[in-house]
């Protein structure tokens, strides 16, 4: 039974037992003997009662302890010295640990050294509660509403106090006292009803003391008679003393004092003599070697600015103004003022240094700090700020000033030297190094200017409240120099685009991606350093016109090419197609227009960071890219036309010889073409481009995630099939009115002679023949199965003008040469007669009288079947089956 219960009362003690003391934070770290130390930790104790040891650095300060809360106790070092730990020791947990440790060390005093002077201590009273406070400097009325605050971490801001009781004190023995102010910073927490109670407690406790004189006698008789009694005594003392020595004792006294005193000084006056010199000069001795420092200091003030060692100069100027600022000494004022001198040279060299560019942030940063503890005049972090921007204004001007002084000089020893406007700056190899230090400029100054700024608004840089009118000029500054960079690289990128066509497209892609890369490499820095969104709107404005200007550039080289194209056609057919025989342009168009949309989509169409898209639907850099694109496609249709309409060959009509000729000698691959081949050409070219290249083109554009162009392929498409109408309108008009004009002349050879019976054709017969089937072979050669509707044209052209030249013969021989004529006409030509063609042969043939006996009609048959038999071969050239297109 004795065990168990032994055990009982074991378990009951370590449930009651705590967890021991843990330290695990103290300020400061370090310090003399006397330092107030701040402890804070876990479980240090339920009260001020649980509280019994505290050691520092092995020395025992629970004296001086302050218990605040279970986790912060406020003590004084004691005498030590080294490093130790600090060990709490409370009732309910025992004694405790520490994680962290506290040096202590005994420093020397000095003739200028400040020290802490200890306040003139009062012994407090017993409080009504809890034990008294170990530390007398640290006592304070209890509270007089009778509440305890024990728990209420909570404190009212001091600055708040500040500003709502400007003159008033919350210490209840100040004269200022306010109680609003004392209420706000004990009680701020405290509930209404807790206050009334104390306003209850207050009253009852000033009742009490309200006595009245009565009373207040009564209660302390004893006192008040033992103090008559000494006045009673102190009366009769000094009568007595009256009595004795007379009602005036003082002259007396006063005439025995100088009596002494005169003999004193004949006696020792001269010992007196050389112990006041001795005096000054030991005193003179003493004062300069107790004021070492300050006869020295102006030396060492050169001394450490000779050193750069700023910060010396700084700590011992502050030291000496704290100690001797209000002296009255003339001698320390006159070093003073030479000190005040030498400080003055120092800010003027310091504010130098501090706006001199360039010179990096943690240097600035170190000059700012100097002048403030100086106590400069001016706003030192604002003028940094400025500073740098300016640098930043005058290094952009500068940058470009060296590459247009660059640039001209390269133009100068080129010899090309000479007066330009934008738009003939060359866009060479100086632009690009323009951009990248340019970029780089931009990007390493807002670096350091901005975190600059913002250290300055947030408080760390400045030595006096900000102006909030500084945010705004902030904001110019920023937005002044990236629209500066702006206006430059839009002047370098984009103002003298003129040379870019004659860079190979290698080039041209490399320098556009590299200024490009440069561009996007500022606006991304510019990202990180969350700048407002207004500068950065400007920069993203130029990276976007930059790539509208590139893809501008593309399409303007592949303008100035196919532009160029008409000198490079040689006429010499490359393939032939269902369209015709057609050289290299179509393909050339194609291949243009093609690199043009790889380059625009491996340079300018990607988006960056927080870019806008470039061929947004409907946005203008897609109208821009329709309306260049429909540019180069008329371009070409007016490369066509000028190849073959704007310098028209003289041809000669008046020799079915020179027709004949031109058409044999002059083969497909021919090395020299005539003019009436190259007009067949370019409208087989016409005619392939527009039924094949133009859809092409259109895949093109799809295959790249762009919009095609619908309006400027449509007007593409009716300007070639315009050309194609005038190309062969042209054609029919140079081989069709020579032809045409051979009749007249050919039919009447002979008209003088005498009429006999026919037994052929006449002459201008074969002519017309032979002339169609050159046609024939000429345009077969080059348009294929478009070929049909030339000799078509040209064939509705004979027979209008041999309908027209036909008469009524006079005989009947005349008659019968003439209805030979047009029916071997109609059998050449039978596979290329149209309807109108047929009604003029029926017309002449109308006109003529008819075959009444059957011998001539025999003998039209037999002439008809030998011509048949002799023009095979002709006839099946000229009438070999086509496919009308």
């Amino acid at each position: 039974m004795y065990n168990e219960g032994k055990n009982k009362l074991r378990s009951t003690h370590l449930l009651t037992m705590g967890p021991p003391p843990v330290v695990t934070g103290i300020s400061p770290k370090e310090g003399p003997p006397g330092t107030r130390v701040t402890i804070r930790g876990e479980f240090l104790g339920t009260g001020a009662t649980d509280l019994i040891g505290l050691k520092i650095c092995g020395c025992d300060c629970l004296l001086s302890a302050e218990w605040k809360s279970r986790n912060k106790i406020v003590a004084r070092s004691g005498p030590c010295k080294g490093r130790g730990d600090i060990i709490v020791t409370t009732r309910s947990g025992g004694e405790g640990t520490s994680t962290v440790q506290f040096r202590g060390y005994h420093e020397s005093i000095g003739p200028v050294k400040e020290s802490a002077v200890w306040v003139e201590e009062t012994a407090p009273p017993a409080l009504p509660w809890g034990r008294r406070p170990m530390s007398p400097t640290a006592y304070t009325p209890p509270d007089p509403l009778g509440l305890s605050t024990e728990g209420d971490d909570y404190k009212f801001p001091e600055e708040e106090l500040n500003e709502m009781f400007p003159d008033g004190s919350g210490k209840l023995t100040d004269e200022n006292f306010q109680p609003g102010w004392y209420l706000l910073e004990h009680h701020s927490n405290t509930s209404f009803e807790d206050l009334k109670a104390g306003l209850v407690f207050l009253q009852r406790k000033v009742e009490g003391q309200k006595e009245g004189q009565l009373s207040f006698l009564k209660a302390n008789t004893g006192a008040v008679m033992d103090q008559l009694d000494r006045l009673v005594l102190l009366k009769n003392m000094y009568e007595d003393d009256e009595r004795k020595n007379g009602r005036e004792p003082l002259p007396s006294l006063q005439a025995a004092i100088e009596e002494s005193i005169s003999l004193a000084d004949s006696l020792f006056s001269e010992i007196l003599s050389r112990k006041e010199n001795a005096d000054k000069t030991r005193e003179a001795l003493s004062m300069l070697t107790r004021h070492k420092f300050l006869f020295q200091l102006p030396a060492s003030i050169d001394k450490n600015i000779k050193k750069k060692e700023y910060d010396l100069v700084v700590n011992d100027y502050t030291r000496v103004k704290n100690l001797f600022g209000n002296t009255d000494v003339k001698l320390f004022q006159k070093i003073l003022d030479e000190i005040d001198k030498k400080i003055e040279d120092l800010k003027e060299n310091l504010y130098m240094r501090m706006k001199t560019m360039p010179c990096n942030v943690q240097e600035q940063t170190k000059y700012i700090r100097l002048l403030i503890s100086l106590n400069w005049d001016g706003d030192a972090a604002w003028e940094a700020v400025s500073s740098r921007h300016q640098y930043l204004m005058a290094l952009m001007n500068k940058v470009k000033d060296y590459f247009k002084q660059k640039e001209e000089q390269e133009n100068s020893e080129k010899g090309k030297r000479k007066s330009r406007d934008d738009s003939g700056v060359s866009w060479g190899v100086s632009r690009g190094s323009w951009c990248a230090c340019a970029s780089a400029a931009l990007s390493r100054e807002l670096h350091a200017l901005w975190p600059l700024a913002r250290r300055y608004f947030a408080g760390e840089l400045a030595g006096r409240p900000t102006d909030p009118q500084r945010h705004a000029e902030l904001k110019e500054m920023i937005i002044a120099a990236v629209e500066l960079f702006s206006e430059h690289m839009r002047y370098c990128l984009m103002g003298g685009s003129g040379a870019a066509g004659a860079l190979p497209p290698d080039t041209l892609r490399a320098r556009l991606l590299a200024n490009l890369a440069h561009l996007r490499e500022a606006y991304e820095s510019l990202l990180k350093l969350d700048l407002p969104s207004q500068p950065l709107a400007i920069v993203e404005k130029v990276i976007f016109e930059y790539r509208v200007h590139g893809m501008s550039v593309f399409l303007q080289r592949a303008l100035r090419r196919v532009k160029a194209l008409s000198g490079l056609e040689t006429w010499k057919v490359q393939d032939f197609t269902d369209y015709g025989a057609i050289t290299g342009l179509p393909h050339l168009l194609e291949s243009y227009i093609e690199e043009a949309l790889s380059s625009i989509s491996k340079c300018v169409l990607p988006c960056g960071r927080r870019e806008t898209p470039l061929l947004a639907e409907n946005s203008p850099p897609l109208l821009t890219l329709h309306k260049q694109t429909e540019q180069i496609l008329m371009a070409f249709v007016s490369v066509l036309e000028g190849l073959v309409l704007d310098h028209e060959e003289e041809f000669d009509n008046s020799s079915l010889s020179i027709l004949l000729e031109q058409s044999v000698e002059d083969s497909p691959e021919s090395g020299s073409r005539s003019w009436q081949q190259k007009l067949l050409i370019a409208n087989a070219n016409a005619h392939y481009t527009r039924k094949v290249i133009l859809d092409r083109v259109a895949d093109a554009f799809q295959n790249y995630s762009i919009g095609p162009p619908l309006a400027g392929l449509k007007a593409s498409r009716e300007a070639l099939s315009s050309l194609e109408t005038r190309i062969g309108e042209q054609y029919i008009e140079q081989k069709g009115d020579p032809l045409v004009g051979t009749i007249e002349p050919s039919m009447f050879v002979g008209r003088h002679q005498p009429l006999t019976m026919p037994t052929d054709a006449r002459p201008y017969v074969y002519e017309i023949i032979n002339n169609l089937i050159a046609v024939h072979a000429e345009v077969d050669s080059i348009c294929g199965p478009s070929s049909s509707r030339y000799v078509r044209d040209i064939c509705e052209t004979v027979c209008e003008e041999v309908s027209r030249l036909a008469a009524t013969p006079l005989s009947r021989t005349a008659a019968f040469r003439a209805r030979l004529d047009c029916a071997l006409l109609r059998l050449a030509c039978s596979e290329h007669l149209t309807r109108k063609a047929e009604s003029y042969l029926i017309e002449a043939l109308a006109g003529l009288p008819p075959l009444d006996n059957e011998e001539d009609k025999k003998r039209m048959d037999g002439l008809i079947q030998g011509f048949k038999k002799r023009m095979e071969l002709q006839l099946a050239c000229l009438n070999c089956n086509v496919e009308t297109i």
